[in-house]
């Protein structure tokens, strides 16, 4: 058994170290690895960042190459199943049409020339061999794809916050005018106010035509009354005085 010094001084070669590594990744617990802790680990063991950075991007071409040779293969076998389908259900029918009429049999001759086009798309509907054309078109295809939906997601996000930043300002706008409402309803209230408080009160409506000859009467009562009471002190003065006079 090898010591851990001597197998800390041992050299691999690159067969060796993909070799340990593959048998390492696939020993160690399954789980998906960040770009950053990629790096981190290609840099402890010397493989640098623009190396890894290039590798990242060809690992990404091949996935978007298989990926693309998947969708390609999986849209011609889905066509070959549509024409196998067509293919049943209509010479079927001409077969009955042929069973239930008299004359020679001939729906063969439509089933023969059919299943010979049906044959060769067979042979390229099951074949999984995709030009690099094809693969190179349907990525563009996939990209521009991905690129509309980015575009339609973009926009659907701007209307929506367009929607939300109108509701806002109608929003802000109903408040401000509620607090207008208010505020000129308090200032005319308290104008209201002042004004009443600085108004001296209204005279009275003039009096009708009995309160004011009932007016105008009661001074000149007045006037008479006053003669007859002197009248009467003189009186009683002048009785007064015949008295003291014989007292006297």
């Amino acid at each position: 058994m090898a010591k851990p010094g001597e197998q800390g001084g041992r050299q691999y070669t690159e067969a060796e170290v993909r070799a340990i590594l593959e048998r390492a990744l696939r020993d160690a617990q399954t789980r998906e690895v960040g770009h950053d802790e990629l790096v981190a680990a290609a840099e402890e063991i010397g493989i640098s960042r623009a190396a890894i950075e290039a590798a990242s991007r060809h690992v990404a071409l091949g996935r978007g190459e298989e990926a693309a040779r998947a969708a390609i293969v999986a849209r011609r076998r889905k066509g070959f199943r549509s024409h196998l389908f067509s293919f049943v259900v209509v010479n079927a029918f001409l077969f009955a049409i042929n069973a239930l009429t008299p004359g020679p049999w001939w729906f063969f001759w439509p089933l023969l020339g059919w299943g010979l086009g049906l044959a060769f798309h067979a042979r390229a509907a099951l074949s999984s061999d995709v030009s690099p054309r094809r693969i190179r078109r349907e990525i563009e295809r996939n990209a521009e794809r991905a690129r509309q939906e980015e575009l339609r997601r973009l926009k659907e996000q701007r209307r929506v916050e367009r929607l939300e930043r109108k509701q806002r300002l109608e929003q802000s706008a109903e408040e401000l005018g509620h607090a207008v409402e208010e505020g000129v309803a308090t200032v005319l209230s308290r104008i209201a106010q002042e004004i009443r408080g600085s108004v001296p009160p209204a005279p009275a409506p003039p009096p009708d035509g009995d309160a004011a000859r009932r007016q105008r009467i009661a001074p000149l009562d007045a006037d008479d009354a006053e003669p007859e009471a002197l009248d009467e002190e003189d009186a009683q003065g002048g009785a007064r005085r015949p008295a003291m006079r014989r007292r006297g």
